[in-house]
């Protein structure tokens, strides 16, 4: 490795002060004279050593200077040819400090005119707005006119611990983990948008654009559509990043035409006061990227979100009508939202907060679940009666058949919410937090016991211990008299494998009074499992078209990082009874 020289560090000083700077480069094989007056031996630095002192985390973005600060450990670690030419690329890609990053377009209100926006400036960059133009692939030419301007709000986020309990990036950056920083977080909401209209859209201000991403709005008499499913993505390392956005790139691949992403949760691996902002920056910077710069967002959170730093509020702007309602509100904004989208009511909610108020695994009660999300569903599906399909989003599950189905809140969350199931005619309860592909009814919510009447075309396969534990596929499942509560697995790397019969048996505890982990109440329970039931193996997402005779699932597998995909589920789900109405604020 050669040694750097004075030539060297005027040449790097200039380029320190360029937005764009190019990379380190070593001009002079001749050797610098010492100081004349130094007693000292004089050690000339590595070249990572002087990138290190010259492009300081002030000047640019958190994201991209992280990228460089694992390049230069990567240096010091292994100065090979490799290491250097990835460094001066990413003094390349260093990005100036006023730049946006983590945008993100989500539905809030109504998807004919509404969408919501939120991004992230390093602390101090408070100036910001959205221009959105009616384009379906802009480029920064076509902001030049015709311009919807919306301007944003700025919030100063907590001190976030950077690293935190993200080992994985203190190892490989040296950056600490007590290390915290603070964000301008960017919100803005816009309205009277033409329906059935695609749309492009950039944020920040003059001289400091993000890139352009893109939506479409609901149509004015919307038909057939799609949208996709993706859940628990548990970002903690580049394995984890790397096959969640190998599932992304699939996901829009092979549905370039979903309206919509829903996630219902762990977008992250870390919670609790010591979690990791930069997990939440790889998924919104490399992991689901090619889906949230194609499509609208519909978000919830997951378990291992939680954090009293509430990085979620910061990075989503969803409706918060719900939090506003009530006095002991859930700790997130935004995480309890409604919206029609064609022939199809939308609910999404969090089971997250359920101890607020009084709870009781002793009685399976809970205030939050019962007075106010049980309250809201009635109030909106009353709200909404002539939808033909009735669909909830939340993170937790009310019935699943692998690693969580034994935890102590599904049968208090059974308690509460099955009431609510029935009372509203919920068709499809699409869940998360299980990482298992699980089709699970139509349940009976009075007895918890499968309809199975109600299930047709259901074709039969071998049993296969992974990943078909039922030995079944496909299907259509009428859902007049239950609900059909899917789990689509995980499009990360954290899995987990399907229970059999007889460990569903043997965990069943036979008595609905025992309370305690490793433990379920529901007898019979592997017999709700009337479809497939196993671990894809792969990161998987699910593709949903609400048609006007059936709402279709086609599942998927991302199979590389070219975005191929196996298809390896299909099934339906049918209504042929109308909804009845229930009682606004039962």
């Amino acid at each position: 490795m050669k040694k750097i020289y004075s030539i060297l560090m005027v040449g790097c000083m200039v380029l320190f002060a360029a937005c764009k700077p190019d990379p380190i480069i070593d001009p002079d094989p001749d050797p610098e004279p010492q100081p004349q007056d130094s007693t000292e031996q004089y050690v000339p630095k590595t070249e990572w050593e002087l990138a290190d002192s010259l492009y300081t985390p002030e000047n640019y973005t958190v994201p991209s200077h992280t990228m460089l600060k694992i390049a230069i450990k990567a240096c010091a670690d292994n100065p090979s040819d490799a290491n250097l030419a990835t460094m001066r690329q990413k003094i390349k890609d260093l990005v100036p400090k006023e730049e946006p990053y983590n945008m993100v377009a989500t539905i809030n209100g109504d998807p004919h005119t509404n969408m919501g926006f939120c991004w992230f400036t390093n602390d101090g960059v408070k100036e910001g707005e959205v221009q959105i133009v009616a384009k379906e692939n802009a480029t920064e030419a076509d902001f030049a006119s015709g311009v919807i301007t919306v301007p944003a709000t700025a919030t100063q986020t907590k001190s976030l611990r950077y690293a935190g309990k993200a080992r994985y990036i203190v190892n490989q950056s040296g950056i600490s983990a007590s290390v915290r920083y603070k964000y301008i977080s960017h919100k803005a909401t816009a309205t009277n948008l033409t329906p059935g209209t695609a749309y492009s859209w950039r944020c920040g201000y003059d001289g400091h654009w993000s890139p352009i991403g893109r939506f479409r709005t609901e149509d004015e008499n919307q038909g057939e559509y799609s949208f996709i499913i993706m859940s628990d993505s548990h970002i903690e390392n580049q394995v984890y990043i790397d096959e969640a956005r190998r599932c992304a790139k699939a996901a829009v691949k092979t549905v370039p035409e979903a309206r919509f992403c829903c996630f219902p949760g762990d977008f992250v691996e870390d919670g609790d006061a010591n979690n990791s902002e930069w997990e939440w920056e790889r998924w919104f910077e490399e992991s689901l990227n090619p889906v949230i710069m194609n499509m609208a967002l519909v978000p919830t959170d997951g378990n291992h979100d939680d954090s009293p730093n509430i990085n979620y509020t910061y990075h989503f702007n969803t409706n918060n009508d719900f939090n506003v309602s009530y006095t002991d509100a859930p700790q997130f904004e935004g995480i309890v939202y409604n919206f029609v989208y064609g022939d199809a009511l939308f609910l999404v909610f969090s089971m997250q907060d359920f101890w607020r108020e009084t709870h009781s695994y002793i009685d399976w009660t809970s205030v939050y679940l019962t007075d106010h999300i049980g309250k809201w569903f009635c109030d909106k599906t009353a709200q909404n009666p002539n939808t033909k399909y009735r669909i909830s989003l939340a993170h937790f599950n009310l019935f699943s058949g692998s690693d969580h189905s034994t935890d102590e809140e599904p049968p208090l969350f059974r308690a509460c919410m099955l009431p609510t199931m029935k009372a509203c005619e919920i068709d499809v309860a699409l869940q998360g937090h299980d990482h298992t592909y699980e089709v699970i009814g139509p349940v009976n919510p009075d007895n918890c016991t499968p309809i199975l009447d109600a299930i047709t075309d259901r074709e039969e396969v071998p049993v296969n211990t992974n990943k078909n534990m039922t030995g079944y596929k496909g299907g259509t499942y009428c859902v007049d008299d239950g609900t059909l509560y899917f789990i689509g697995a995980t499009c990360g790397r954290k899995r987990y494998y399907p229970h059999s019969r007889q460990k569903m048996e043997n965990d069943y505890s036979g008595d609905p009074n025992v309370v305690g982990y490793k433990q379920h109440n529901v007898p019979n329970y592997f017999d709700l499992f009337t479809g497939m039931f196993g671990q894809p193996e792969a990161p998987s997402f699910t593709k949903i078209t609400v048609k006007d005779d059936c709402i279709e699932f086609n599942s998927y597998t991302a199979d590389d990082d070219e975005g191929n995909v196996t298809l390896f589920n299909t099934m339906k789900v049918v209504r042929t009874k109308a909804h009845g109405v229930p009682t606004p604020g039962l």
